[in-house]
């Protein structure tokens, strides 16, 4: 009898398939989580940003405006505004939890690919395809300098923890440091053969990651302007890289769908996830350390466990 009730609840109870983030129609091009690390906020080349619970991995919010990719997503520091570059040229400010747009910012002649916040949440940079950088007035919601010299596409833009200085990526294959108040250019880091996409400080020290077309991961020393390493297990194009908060550990996505995990004290790979079929866009560490994520040209967001690098299903 117990036999025939455990066969007839087995059967009769459904098997309820993981959820996968997957709601996107296009390129995942940005991955940010919010402060208490219980959301994700993706950026697409379907023109939306959209807000995700992660612990169910279920689509909350829906931002829609933009009329071409959304290229980059960065959150205010002091508030809840998020920001978002695009291709349609534009930035725009949004009230992420409600989905409001608040502002749209206008000054650049081309595509907008990266964007960052200053530290006080008082000024915003912005990276285009028009070779130049600009920086904005939260306040005043206009542009209060516009920084030239790259000659390419600006890929990616970062602030200084300090706030003091800007660091820039091109297709021009250097990576520039700006003085964030007066907007002279301190110094140019040379090292890389092809474009680099993206760039970023690393926490406690006076150095930087970069991600470039020419398959490598590499450190620079912004004191001395010199490279210090070069990370070469990539096979292909390196699209993406971020740090962890306690700059120890560095994420970066390649264009075979592939995330490497690197130790930064060991210069050495920790694991590679075969993440993505096609190329990865965005990868992203958790505030505590305990989670990554990774978009990617299937239009699919995942989540992994840090310590085993296996895939969180939900």
């Amino acid at each position: 009898m117990k036999l025939l009730l455990c066969v007839f609840f087995c059967l009769s109870v459904p098997v309820i398939p993981y959820a996968e983030m997957d709601k996107h129609n296009g390129y995942i091009n940005s991955l940010i989580f919010t402060p208490d690390g219980k959301n994700i906020i993706s950026g697409s080349w379907d023109t939306t940003i959209r807000l995700w619970e992660l612990s169910h991995h279920l689509e909350t919010t829906v931002l829609d405006g933009h009329t071409l990719s959304v290229n980059d997503i960065v959150l205010s520091p002091t508030d809840e505004i998020l920001a978002s570059a695009s291709w349609d040229r534009t930035i725009r400010l949004w009230n992420y939890k409600d989905g409001t747009e608040l502002v749209q910012l206008r000054g650049h002649e081309d595509a907008v690919y990266g964007i960052d916040f200053s530290p006080d949440g008082k000024s915003l940079v912005s990276a285009s395809w028009d070779y130049t950088l600009k920086i904005w007035d939260i306040e005043t919601r206009r542009v209060a300098q516009t920084l030239r010299g790259h000659r390419a596409n600006v890929m990616a833009v970062q602030y200084s923890p300090s706030g003091s200085t800007i660091l820039s990526a091109s297709y021009d294959g250097t990576i520039r440091k700006w003085d964030a108040v007066n907007g002279n250019m301190l110094s140019i880091l040379k090292g890389h053969t092809n474009s680099v996409n993206d760039v970023s400080h690393i926490p406690n020290s006076s150095n930087a990651i970069s991600a470039s077309t020419d398959h490598t991961v590499r450190i620079w020393s912004l004191d001395g302007g010199k490279e210090l390493a070069k990370l070469t297990s990539h096979k292909s194009f390196v699209t993406s890289v971020v740090v962890s908060s306690d700059g120890k550990y560095a994420l970066s996505g390649d264009g075979k769908g592939n995330a490497i995990l690197w130790d930064l004290s060991l210069l050495d790979a920790i694991y590679t996830l075969k993440a993505h079929e096609g190329a990865i866009w965005a990868v992203a560490f958790s505030p505590d350390k305990q989670n990554l994520v990774t978009g990617g040209a299937d239009n699919i967001i995942r989540q992994w466990d840090f310590k085993t690098g296996k895939q969180i299903l939900r």
